[in-house]
């Protein structure tokens, strides 16, 4: 029997829904949702917060299809602030081999939005309960994270203004910290996440006779030559990007005597700066355009911004490690967390008001492998501290916002 970490450091009225949380968590692994089709896990969301003092009424899940909204007043005038927690799962195959695996062939919670959409919703029920609050509470179980739509989705939806939000938090799980530690980081956390593919289009011949044809494919091996050098010879040293050509297609596998008409690669960017970003999709551009020209060939580019870089609010991101080292003391606390260039599309709300999204230490001897590996299992142990977590930060921002 599994028992929650750092025990004696939870709310006792959360620590009693501790089975509930776990059963709930692993409900929605066996039956994971993706994208915008996460009815099943909204219907068990309200189906568990009606029974701990949400109205119906006060959960929205029409406004914004994929995603529900849930408001929880207290008792006294105030504020409004948001807790953001994602509840999709990834298209891909389960093989944690644990009782509770996924039952949908080719769906799996392998990112953690199980686990991140319960300790919400465990907070959601302390605070549905306990309504001693200045001010309003809105919890978001936001699907299609995955797809890096799911924020864009809502905020067009009108979220934001709908409800007044002057503040967003949110918490991601982390398998490189231990379980019951909490990483925090003012600024850039996670990097934007942009797509690239470029076509280069010739003319196809035979190919013993390659002088007939114009042929892309050295313009292919030119060009992913060339993007070696934007992080090396055009970013800054002092800045930090990732340009990573993931697919490369040309011809048909097999035919050995063709040379094909079109070329084409693809892949992502990673990058903090919004200049830094620019200057990546300008070169590529440019590079494509060049060497087309230079193999008599047309270029086609296509440069889709995703998502863009988390950019945690300085003043917000000190009160979340205070409250941290509060609760759980300095040791168990990172305050300077060291970034990475996965993306995360909690910055969609971040370029409206201001946020902070942690990371919350997953990792001990059972929990090793590393988000999105088909072996992926969330940690049930760190549910109740992380719903504590939230109620404490929650409580203490909006008694801080009705004195504002």
């Amino acid at each position: 029997m599994i028992e929650p970490v750092s025990k004696d450091k939870c709310l006792p009225e959360i620590l009693a829904l501790f089975r509930d949380l776990v059963a709930h968590r692993h409900d929605i692994h066996q039956h994971p949702d993706c994208g915008f089709e996460t009815q099943r896990t909204i219907g068990k969301i309200k189906e568990f917060l009606e029974k701990h003092n949400v109205s119906p009424k006060d959960m929205d899940d029409t406004s914004c299809p994929g995603s529900l909204f849930v408001e929880i007043k207290g008792n006294l005038p105030g504020k409004t602030i948001g807790f953001r927690a994602d509840i999709d799962a990834l298209k891909m195959k389960d093989k944690s081999e644990k009782e509770w695996s996924s039952k949908i062939e080719g769906h799996a919670h392998a990112c953690g939005h199980d686990g991140h959409q319960t300790w919400l919703m465990g907070a959601a029920a302390y605070m549905a309960e306990h309504r001693d609050f200045p001010g309003t509470l809105v919890c978001l179980f936001q699907g299609a994270e995955e797809t890096g739509k799911g924020a864009e989705s809502v905020v067009k939806s009108g979220f934001l203004d709908k409800y007044n939000i002057q503040e967003m938090y949110a918490a991601h799980d982390e398998p490189f910290l231990k379980k019951g530690e909490v990483g925090f980081k003012v600024g850039h956390l996670q990097a934007a996440s942009d797509s690239f593919a470029v076509k280069f289009i010739g003319a196809g011949t035979h190919g013993g006779r390659p002088h007939q044809g114009m042929d892309p494919i050295p313009a292919l091996s030119e060009m992913y030559l060339a993007m070696q050098t934007i992080v090396s010879r055009k970013v800054d040293p002092l800045e930090s990007a990732v340009v990573s050509v993931c697919f490369m297609n040309a011809g048909t596998l097999g035919t050995y005597n063709v040379l094909p008409g079109e070329a084409v690669m693809g892949g992502t960017v990673r990058t903090f700066l919004p200049e830094v970003r620019d200057l990546v999709e300008n070169t590529i551009k440019r590079m494509a355009e060049g060497i087309a020209l230079a193999h008599d060939l047309k270029a086609e580019v296509t440069y889709e911004r995703l998502i863009s870089s988390v950019n945690n609010d300085e003043r917000l991101t000190k009160e979340g490690v205070r409250i941290a080292q509060d609760l759980l003391g300095e040791d168990k606390i990172y305050p300077d967390f060291k970034p990475f260039m996965s993306s995360e599309d909690f910055s969609v709300y971040q370029e409206r008001v201001p946020g902070t999204i942690c990371r919350i230490g997953i990792s001990d001897e059972n929990h090793t492998v590393p988000l999105h590996n088909p072996k992926f299992d969330f940690n049930d142990e760190v549910l109740a501290l992380a719903s504590t977590l939230f109620v404490k930060i929650a409580q203490e921002r909006l008694n801080a916002l009705s004195k504002e």
